[in-house]
């Protein structure tokens, strides 16, 4: 099975325009970035120099339709 690390950048300060980002490693090969800002979400795949863009909506949607629903805790 792949082991996954997951790095995780937040602005130190609440700043327009300025995404959280998210960079996914599958076995120490980098998968690529999720970048999550207040209108949107993006995927910027290793290698790449476009994003994939979702409203959030949009992101509810693809998630409720090909998702697989797993239990959460306390989430």
């Amino acid at each position: 099975m792949a082991g996954h690390d997951l790095f995780l950048s937040i602005p130190a300060k609440v700043l327009l325009n300025k995404d959280a980002t998210l960079d996914v490693y599958s076995d120490k090969a980098k998968l690529g970035t999720l970048m999550m800002s207040r209108g949107s979400v993006a995927w910027q795949p290793a290698r790449h120099q476009s994003a994939f863009h979702l409203k959030w909506e949009a992101f509810d949607a693809l998630m409720q339709s090909a998702g697989r629903p797993r239990k959460t805790s306390g989430v």
